[in-house]
């Protein structure tokens, strides 16, 4: 969408096409900031829409452009950064109630999860290409329509020849939405993405087809969900998930139980710098809304849902059985310390402890998810092999990094 870091180009108001200002458009870290003199009043701290031509880029409508800099002198400067811009080759774009039934984005999460390398055989002498990936999801529910794609663009010159994935999602609707459902429905899939692979980007470009001229436009947002965090969770690869994809899919766009959970969850996944207890209780949250969604158990007290997912817990943490009580009484006494306030509670878990209680109870949650759904026992495994790395081995290890011999007064 944005190939170079600045474009040159003519600004102004809605229907002042007569006061058009120059304007340098700076695309930096995936913002995009408008450097101009058109001047709106003294008083504004935003405009709703500004309307823009540029090389390189065509028509642009930018919307909620909020003013971060000006300055007044010989010379004025305004530097705006609009929250959305539309972009067409062939007329500006309507944005207000703008609606379409196919959209299609590019995003490198995709290509970095499905994992299709194409490699150069000098025995052979000649470039061995891994076959393109494309799946089909069909959600009648809804009359959406979602096409998984990876495949390949090639680059050639005198210099070199360029080989490049490109991961897609196309969309396509059977009634017409609006760009907010359209910008749900792409966030509905990033969740579950999320949640599979752990790792999700900014997408390279979000395009619609234009219902009243037919061509293709685009629309640039930076997405402000996902953060870069090194939290560790279920990790499956595309061809782990492939043939179970369809049905959290489905179930993504089509369970109301799934989709809380998942946004969850991606408190935990997605939270920058939180603290163990603040994570360990937005895991409570987290399994009590599981257990109450998916389990519809009549008694919705902490020890019930622990109880209701003993063989879980215990397969995750190897847990000694005859220890579960004392383990679930010791939760349910730090939950009650850390959100309830009871400070009079002993004998509860440490701020570290706590935070692997919650890596537990988040891969209890994601385990059982996947079996109430009838999920491949091959992937069932996976995830209770990929807790006990983190629950056993993993907190093992980092008691023994975080050690401090002058709080404990005593080796490890």
């Amino acid at each position: 969408m944005f190939k170079e870091s600045k474009y040159y180009g003519e600004l102004w108001l809605v229907d002042k096409e007569e006061s058009k200002c120059f304007c340098v458009l700076s695309y930096i870290d995936g913002k995009v900031s408008l450097e101009t003199n058109l001047r709106i009043n003294n008083f504004a701290y935003k405009h709703q829409i500004i309307l823009g031509v540029f090389n390189g880029l065509g028509y642009i409508t930018f919307v909620d452009c909020k003013i971060k800099y000006t300055q007044s002198g010989i010379s004025e400067v305004n530097i705006y950064q609009p929250k959305y811009s539309f972009i067409s080759a062939y007329h500006f774009i309507e944005p207000i109630n703008l609606k379409f039934k196919k959209f299609q984005i590019s995003n490198d999460a995709i290509v970095d999860w499905i994992r299709k390398m194409h490699w150069y055989s000098f025995t052979e002498d000649k470039l061995i290409k891994q076959d393109d990936i494309s799946q089909q999801f069909k959600i009648n529910e809804i009359g959406l329509s979602i096409e998984l794609v990876q495949s390949s663009s090639s680059k050639t010159g005198h210099k070199e020849f360029i080989l490049k994935n490109n991961g897609y999602l196309n969309f396509e609707s059977e009634e017409k939405i609006s760009l907010l459902t359209a910008f749900d429905y792409y966030n509905t899939f990033q969740k579950v993405l999320q949640f599979i692979s752990t790792k999700t980007k900014q997408f390279s470009f979000f395009s619609f087809k234009c219902l009243s001229c037919g061509e293709w436009a685009n629309v640039y947002y930076q997405e402000d969900r996902f953060e870069k965090t090194g939290s560790s969770y279920i990790h499956l690869s595309y061809d782990e998930v492939a043939k179970d994809l369809p049905i959290l899919v489905n179930n993504a766009y089509t369970s109301e139980s799934f989709r809380f959970c998942l946004d969850k969850l991606m408190e935990n996944l997605l939270g920058v710098k939180l603290s163990h207890s603040r994570r360990f209780t937005n895991t409570i949250a987290t399994f009590e809304a599981y257990n109450k969604l998916y389990t519809n158990q009549k008694n919705n007290k902490l020890i019930n849902y622990l109880n209701y997912n003993r063989d879980n817990i215990i397969s995750i943490s190897k847990i000694d059985e005859n220890k579960f009580n004392d383990f679930s009484s010791k939760v349910i006494r730090s939950r009650d310390y850390h959100v309830h306030s009871n400070l009079n509670n002993k004998n509860i878990y440490s701020d570290f402890e706590l935070l692997y209680i919650s890596y537990l109870l988040d891969y209890t949650v994601g385990l059982g998810i996947f079996q109430q759904m009838k999920i491949s026992n091959e992937i069932l495994d996976k995830v209770i092999r990929q807790g006990q790395s983190v629950f056993i081995d993993m907190q093992r290890t980092n008691e023994i990094l975080s050690h401090d011999p002058l709080k404990t007064n005593k080796p490890i």
